[in-house]
């Protein structure tokens, strides 16, 4: 297959939400990407994770920025709708943090002997269970946290995290959830205690000083995955030259992004109507946990095109259905590992590419490195779980 092949479609629908990972459907709009490959594109931004699934099900958007469980849980019919699903392209790794409300920070370090545990995974672990069983021995309600979708890798890591650290996510706290742009409102009227969200609300909730960061991604995660591209197998295997067309695009996007993270705050407070300054500390790696005080260096906070950020690895699916199994969603007898090859195409990410192979057939993702490594010469940020000792 040629860039030259006719597309079987060029006028397309794609849906997004407004989040900062979005942007490389909003740049290579912008920048003229999509129309080199010549797609004409309208993009619609959605209210919510359910509203983007189902519209890709019944075809009225094309394809969209979707959660990669989520995707995955539409494949299998988890949650009553089930349809064939595949992910071509991620759309990059890390963007989310987890954000607490002030009244639960102050909380948390009296917990740790007077000493903020923020962007401290273990240390934030051990501080929330302690508070936990205080509040359970006081007969306290438990603390209600949000994240974006069931389906979700907030939701997975958060869980993960939390069991780790001693607290029983289904029996220990209460998790609900809300779409990413209500989060902040439902923080500011203590409707919740805390939610893990992608950027920028966790900075507009400190921003507006409702609330402050105790973990970011990759304090918990260093190299996250979370959205790719979506779309029904239907769809992407009678419109194969069309789904290439939009790799070239979004890759082309990506690449522009990690070098012009200003610009791209601009386009994105636009985009989602919020001050550029909320849009700026995820995307320029200058990220502040507590309101007052000075940033913190997070180069990695959005990672959109290095280290290999838009390969769609095996081994992250792998990893979320694991998840799932673990907390009883999917079948222990599920194949995990057929149904990834399934969805995550990555075969057709390098041929949509043309490159000499970007990754060597056969070559697995080790998520235990701890520190920069190097894959076929291309330098590869730490896969590690920072609270897996």
């Amino acid at each position: 297959m040629t860039d030259s092949d006719p597309l079987e479609k060029s006028s397309l629908i794609l849906g997004y939400m407004p989040l900062s990972d979005s942007l490389p459907l909003l740049v290579a709009d912008a920048q003229g990407y999509f129309a080199a490959e010549g797609l004409n594109v309208e993009l619609q931004q959605e209210v919510s994770w359910a509203n983007i699934r189902d519209k890709v099900l019944v075809g009225h958007l094309d394809g969209a920025q979707m959660l990669a469980p989520m995707l995955l849980a539409t494949h299998l019919g988890l949650g009553g709708l089930k349809k064939a699903m595949m992910a071509p392209f991620a759309f990059g790794l890390n963007g989310n943090a987890f954000t607490i409300s002030r009244s639960l920070g102050q909380q948390l370090e009296e917990q740790a002997s007077g000493q903020s545990p923020a962007g401290d995974a273990i240390a934030s672990g051990k501080a929330l269970k302690k508070l936990v069983q205080n509040r359970r021995s006081r007969g306290e309600s438990p603390l209600i946290f949000a994240t974006v979708y069931p389906y979700s890798i907030h939701n997975l890591l958060l869980r993960d995290w939390l069991a780790a650290s001693g607290v029983d996510p289904d029996q220990d706290v209460i998790l609900v959830v809300l779409p990413p742009s209500q989060m902040v409102d439902h923080l500011s009227l203590s409707h919740i205690d805390g939610f893990c969200a992608g950027a920028p609300w966790n900075s507009v909730a400190i921003q507006q000083e409702v609330g402050e960061c105790l973990l970011t991604g990759p304090d918990l995660w260093h190299s996250a995955p979370d959205k790719v591209l979506g779309l029904t197998q239907e769809w992407a295997n009678t419109h194969p030259n069309t789904t290439q067309a939009l790799i070239r695009a979004l890759d082309k996007a990506t690449l522009w992004l990690d070098d012009h993270r200003e610009a791209a705050g601009a386009l994105l407070a636009d985009a989602i109507q919020i001050p550029v300054a909320a849009a700026l500390p995820a995307l320029v790696g200058e990220f502040v946990y507590r309101p007052g005080e000075s940033q913190q260096q997070q180069p990695d906070m959005l990672v959109f095109h290095r280290s290999l950020a838009n390969y769609p690895w095996q081994e992250h699916g792998v990893w979320f259905l694991q998840q799932m199994q673990r907390w009883g969603w999917v079948s222990s007898a599920l194949d995990c590992e057929e149904t990834i090859r399934e969805c995550y195409r990555s075969d057709l990410y390098q041929q949509a590419l043309q490159r000499p192979a970007l990754v060597a057939e056969g070559t697995r993702l080790a998520l235990d490195h701890r520190d920069p490594w190097q894959l076929d010469g291309v330098a590869m940020a730490p896969t590690a779980f920072s609270y897996h000792r």
